[in-house]
C-alpha cells in the first residue's frame, strides 16, 4: 500500500465529529418569552402614562381647592353685604364694605395662587401664552383624551364682576347690585365646580387602570398638588369681620 493512501486513510479516522446540535427552544417557551418582555414594556409604559396623567390631576385639583376657597369668600362677601343692607348704620356700612373689598383682594390672591406645574386653570389667562385649553392625553398615542378649558375667577370684568363698594355700602342700590354679582357669581363658581371636579373623577377613574397595569410600582404625580397652600397662605390670614362687634358702631360724624 501506497504512503500517500495510509496518510489518506489516517486522516479520514481522525476526522472531528461534529458539535452536538443545540436543543431546540420550544414554540411555547419562545411565546413566554415574548410575552413576559411585553408585561415588562407595559409596566414601564403604563407608570410612565400614569405619572402624567397624575400630574395633570394634580393641576386641577389645584385648581378645585383654590374655587373651594373663592366659594368660602363669597359666602363671606355675601354675609357682609347683607348684613350692611339691614343696618342703617353708616360707620358700620362703611366697616362692612371695606372688609368686602378684602375679600374681593383675597379672592384674586387665590385665583392667582392655584397654578400647579406652571399652569393655572382659573385665572383666566392662554396656558404658556398660547394655548386657551389644558389638554390631557388618556391613552399611550394621544388618540384619546380630555380638553379643559381655561376659566377665569378673578374679580374683574372678564371674570366674577364683583364690584367695589364705591360708595361704603351708602347707598341701598349699590347693595342690591353687589348682592346681585355675588349671586351670580356662586352660580358660575358652581358650574365650574362640577365641571372640573367631572374631569377630575374620569381621570382618577383612568389613572386607577394605569396603576392595575403598572402593577407593584406606584404611580404618582412628579410635582405633588400645592392647592392645600392655598388654605394657609397670606391671602387668607385676615379674619372675617365679627358682625356682632359693629353692632357698637356709631354712625360717621356722630359722638
Amino acid at each position: 500500500m501506497r504512503l500517500s493512501s495510509l496518510l489518506k486513510r489516517r486522516r479520514k479516522t481522525k476526522r472531528t465529529p461534529p458539535p452536538p446540535e443545540a436543543p431546540r427552544v420550544s414554540r411555547s417557551a419562545v411565546a413566554r418569552a415574548l410575552r413576559h418582555s411585553a408585561v415588562a414594556s407595559s409596566y414601564r409604559s403604563a407608570a410612565e402614562l400614569g405619572m402624567r396623567i397624575a400630574t395633570a390631576l394634580s393641576t386641577i385639583e389645584t385648581a378645585v381647592l383654590a374655587i373651594d376657597a373663592v366659594n368660602d369668600h363669597l359666602r363671606e362677601g355675601a354675609n357682609l353685604v347683607a348684613g350692611a343692607a339691614k343696618s342703617d348704620n353708616l360707620g358700620r356700612r362703611a366697616l362692612l364694605a371695606g372688609r368686602y373689598d378684602d375679600v374681593r383682594a383675597e379672592i384674586d390672591a387665590a385665583v392667582g395662587s392655584a397654578a400647579h406645574n406652571r399652569i393655572n386653570l382659573i385665572n383666566g389667562c392662554l396656558i404658556g401664552g398660547q394655548h386657551a385649553t389644558f389638554d390631557i392625553p388618556l391613552d399611550y398615542e394621544g388618540r384619546s383624551g380630555i380638553a379643559i378649558a381655561v376659566v377665569n375667577l378673578t374679580t374683574g370684568e372678564g371674570g366674577l364682576a364683583l364690584s367695589p363698594p364705591r360708595s361704603a355700602f351708602a347707598e341701598d342700590a349699590e347693595i342690591a347690585t353687589i348682592l346681585g354679582e355675588i349671586d351670580a357669581a356662586q352660580s358660575r363658581i358652581a358650574e365650574v365646580s362640577m365641571r372640573f371636579s367631572d374631569h377630575a373623577a374620569l381621570i382618577a377613574d383612568r389613572l386607577g387602570r394605569l396603576q392595575e397595569l403598572a402593577g407593584a410600582k406606584p404611580i404618582e404625580s412628579h410635582l405633588p398638588t400645592g392647592a392645600d397652600t392655598l388654605l394657609h397662605g397670606t391671602s387668607n390670614d385676615a379674619q372675617p369681620l365679627d358682625l356682632d362687634i359693629l353692632e357698637t358702631v356709631e354712625p360717621l360724624g356722630e359722638k
